[in-house]
C-alpha cells in the first residue's frame, strides 16, 4: 500500500510539471465569434505560438496547423465551411515541402503532389468529381 501512494505521488508530481498550452483569441468576426485562435507555451518566460487554428463565422474550423520558431510546420489541413477537408500539405520552415492534397467539396480527391521550397515539383495527378485521374503533369 506504501509503495503504491508514492507511485500516485511520484506520478503527480510529474503529470502536474507537464507543459501548460495557453489558447488566446487573436481576432473575432463582429458577432464576436473567434475568427482566429492561437495557441502558446511558456519558455523562458515568453510566450510561443506553437498551433493555430481559423475558424469559419459558424464556429466551424477553417484551417489549422503547427508553429516552430514562428513558421507553420507539420501538417496544415483547410476545411470547406461544412467541416469536409478541402486541402492537406506539409510545411517545413514556413513553405510547403512534402505533399499536398485538395479535395473536391463531396470529398473525392482532386489533385495531388509534391512541393519543395513552396514550388509544385515531380508528377502531379488531377481528378474528376468522381475521382478519376483525368490529368497527370510533370511539374
Amino acid at each position: 500500500m506504501k509503495s503504491a501512494l508514492i507511485l500516485f505521488g511520484i506520478l503527480l508530481v510529474l503529470f502536474s510539471c507537464g507543459e501548460k498550452i495557453i489558447e488566446k483569441v487573436e481576432e473575432t468576426y463582429p458577432n464576436n465569434q473567434p475568427k482566429t485562435t492561437g495557441f502558446y507555451k511558456m519558455v523562458d518566460e515568453k510566450e510561443i505560438k506553437v498551433q493555430e487554428k481559423e475558424f469559419y463565422e459558424n464556429g466551424k474550423v477553417k484551417m489549422e496547423g503547427e508553429f516552430k520558431d514562428g513558421k507553420r510546420t507539420g501538417i496544415w489541413k483547410a476545411y470547406f465551411e461544412d467541416g469536409t477537408l478541402w486541402s492537406e500539405g506539409e510545411f517545413v520552415n514556413g513553405e510547403r515541402n512534402g505533399y499536398g492534397l485538395n479535395y473536391y467539396p463531396n470529398g473525392k480527391l482532386r489533385m495531388e503532389g509534391n512541393y519543395k521550397n513552396d514550388k509544385q515539383t515531380g508528377p502531379w495527378k488531377y481528378y474528376n468529381e468522381q475521382g478519376i485521374l483525368v490529368e497527370e503533369v510533370e511539374k
